[in-house]
C-alpha cells in the first residue's frame, strides 16, 4: 500500500516538473494564454490519476478485507470441526467402554439367576444298545446219543446283544469317574448256550467302574474296572463292534475289561500311545482274588493313519487261588502261566478301514492242567464309505485254538454287510455272518456266540492221534439277519 502511493506521488512530480520545464524553456515564444491552459491540463490529469489510484486501493483493500473474512470462517470451520471430532472420540470411547461392559454384567445376572451347581451339572448319562433281528441255523442239529446237548437257536428272534447304561461324573480338570452297566433282558441265555460266564443275559454286570486321574496327557491313571490295554483298542479300529465281538474277545483269549489298575497316555499329539494294566485276570464279570495279579500291556505308534501296535500279557487269569488249610493238604489246581502275544497293523481314515491282526496264546485255556497248550490265529478286516451314510464291510478269522492238545482242530469265521448310518450313532446293517469248527474233541469249541460242535466224542493223542469216537466232530453256525446300533 505505501509504495503504491509513494509510486503516484513520483509520477504527479514528473508531470508537474515536465510541464514547468516546457513552460520556462518555451516562455519566449509562446503566449502566456497558452501556459496557463497547459497548467490546467496538468491538473486535471494529475486529479484524475489520483482518482484511480484511490479507486485501485480501495478495491484492493476490500479483497484483503473479504479474504480475511474467509480465512477466519474457515478457522472457525475448522475449529468447530477439531472440537466435533474431539467429542466423537470421546463418545465413541464411552460406547466402547460401555460395550466391553455388558458381557460382564450379562454374566453378572446370569450367575445372580443361575440356580446352585450340583452334581448333575457335572455329570453326562449315556446308552449303547446293540439289537438285531436274523435267522440262525446251525448244524448238526441233533447227537446220537440222547444225553448229548441239543441245538435249540435255530430259526428267527431278535436279540439284544448287549445294553450298556454309562455314567461318566467330572469332579475336576483332573479327576472323574466312571460307571457303565452291562446288561440286557432278563432270563435270555445268548444263542442257546449254557449257563455261565459270558453266556447269561439279563443278569447285570459292571463293566467299568473306576476312578481316573489325569495328571498330563502322557500319564492317566484308573483304579477299579477299566479297559484293558488290548481288545477296546482293536474294537476302535474295526469299528463294527455291534455286528460281533472282535477276534482275542471272541474266542475267550482275553477280556475287554477287569479289575485292577491301568496307566494309560499319549505322546507327541497322537504319535505314539500306550497302555499298562494290572488285573485280576478273570474279566470284568468276576472279580477273583488270586495269588498273583496279572500284567497286560500295549504300545503303538499312529502315523498320517497307518497304525501299528504290539501288545502281550502275562499271568494265572486268576486260577492260582489260595487253598483251604486240610490234613492231607489238597493238591493245587494252578500248573500253567498263560501268556499272549499280540500284533496289528492296520490304516484308517474317514472313508477306508482295513487291518490285520495276528495273536499266540500259551496255556491260556489250561492253566489248571499239567500238559500245556498253544493256540494261535490272525483276522483281517476292511470296510469302505463308498457314498455318504453307506459302506461295506467284511472280516474273515483263522485260529488253531489248540495245537497240543487238539492238533486238527481249526476254527474260521467271516462275516460281509452293507450298513446305513442315516444320522450320526444311528446304524443299521445288513449281515451275513459264518463260523465253523472242525475236528472238535468231546464236548466241542466254546466261543462267544455258541458251543460249536458240542456232540463231537472225539479225542485226540500226540501219541494215537485223532479219534473221531462217531460222527458230529465238526459244527456250523450260519446267521443272516439286520443289526443295530443306538447310542444316545
Amino acid at each position: 500500500m505505501p509504495s503504491r502511493s509513494l509510486l503516484l506521488a513520483s509520477t504527479a512530480l514528473g508531470v508537474l516538473l515536465a510541464a514547468g520545464m516546457g513552460a520556462t524553456a518555451q516562455a519566449a515564444a509562446k503566449h502566456h494564454h497558452h501556459v496557463a491552459r497547459m497548467a490546467s491540463d496538468a491538473d486535471a490529469k494529475v486529479d484524475t490519476l489520483t482518482a484511480t489510484v484511490s479507486e485501485l486501493e480501495q478495491r484492493l483493500n476490500d479483497e484483503t478485507a473479504a479474504r480475511q473474512a474467509v480465512e477466519a470462517r474457515a478457522q472457525a470451520a475448522e475449529a468447530k470441526a477439531d472440537a466435533a471430532e474431539a467429542d466423537a472420540q470421546a463418545l465413541r470411547g464411552q460406547v466402547e467402554s460401555q460395550i466391553q461392559t455388558i458381557p460382564g454384567e450379562i454374566q453378572t445376572a446370569e450367575n445372580a439367576n443361575r440356580p446352585k451347581p450340583t452334581w448333575a451339572d457335572s455329570t453326562k448319562v449315556g446308552v449303547t444298545v446293540f439289537a438285531n433281528l436274523s435267522d440262525v441255523r446251525q448244524t448238526p442239529t441233533n447227537g446220537t446219543a440222547a444225553s448229548l446237548p441239543m441245538v435249540a437257536a435255530n430259526g428267527y428272534g431278535a436279540d439284544i446283544k448287549r445294553a450298556y447304561l454309562s455314567i461318566d461324573h467330572t469332579f475336576s480338570p483332573i479327576y472323574s469317574a466312571n460307571l457303565t452297566i452291562d446288561f440286557a433282558p432278563n432270563g435270555i441265555i445268548l444263542h442257546g448256550g449254557s449257563f455261565g460266564t459270558g453266556t447269561l443275559m439279563g443278569s447285570e454286570a459292571i463293566k467299568y467302574a473306576y476312578i481316573q486321574a489325569a495328571y498330563d496327557p502322557r500319564f492317566v491313571v484308573q483304579l477299579g474296572a477299566a479297559k484293558t490295554p488290548w481288545i477296546p483298542f482293536v474294537e476302535d479300529i474295526y469299528g463294527y463292534r455291534f455286528i460281533d465281538k472282535v477276534m482275542i474277545d471272541q474266542n475267550k483269549f482275553g477280556n475287554s475289561s477287569d479289575w485292577g489298575a491301568n496307566v494309560h497316555g499319549d505322546f507327541g499329539h497322537g504319535l505314539f500311545d500306550y497302555s499298562l494294566s494290572l488285573v485280576d485276570g478273570a474279566g470284568y464279570k468276576n472279580p477273583v482274588r488270586s495269588q498273583d495279579m496279572d500284567v497286560e500291556g500295549r504300545v503303538n505308534l499312529n502315523w498320517h493313519g497307518f497304525v501299528f501296535a504290539v501288545g502281550g500279557y502275562s499271568g494265572d487269569l486268576s486260577n492260582n487261588t489260595a487253598l483251604a488249610q486240610t490234613n492231607p493238604p489238597q493238591a493245587p489246581v494252578f500248573f500253567q502261566t498263560a501268556t499272549r502275544w499280540d500284533v496289528l497293523a492296520a490304516y484308517t481314515d474317514p472313508k477306508l478301514r482295513a487291518g490285520i491282526e495276528y495273536f499266540e496264546a500259551n496255556n491260556w485255556k489250561v492253566t489248571n492242567k499239567v500238559t500245556p497248550d498253544k493256540a494261535e490265529g490272525w483276522s483281517v478286516f476292511g470296510s469302505y464309505v463308498f457314498m455318504p451314510q453307506w459302506s461295506v464291510f467284511a472280516r474273515y478269522d483263522a485260529i488253531n485254538p489248540s495245537e497240543t492238545l487238539d492238533a486238527p482242530e481249526r476254527y474260521q469265521y467271516f462275516n460281509l454287510g452293507l450298513n446305513y448310518e442315516p444320522v450320526k450313532n444311528l446304524e443299521f446293517a445288513l449281515v451275513y455272518k459264518h463260523e465253523d469248527i472242525r475236528n472238535a474233541i468231546k464236548g466241542g469249541y466254546a466261543d462267544g456266540t455258541t458251543t460249536l460242535g458240542a456232540q463231537s466224542l472225539a479225542t485226540f493223542s500226540p501219541i494215537t492221534g485223532f479219534n473221531p469216537h462217531g460222527t458230529n466232530t465238526s459244527g456250523n453256525w450260519d446267521e443272516f439277519g439286520l443289526y443295530t446300533q443306538i447310542k444316545f
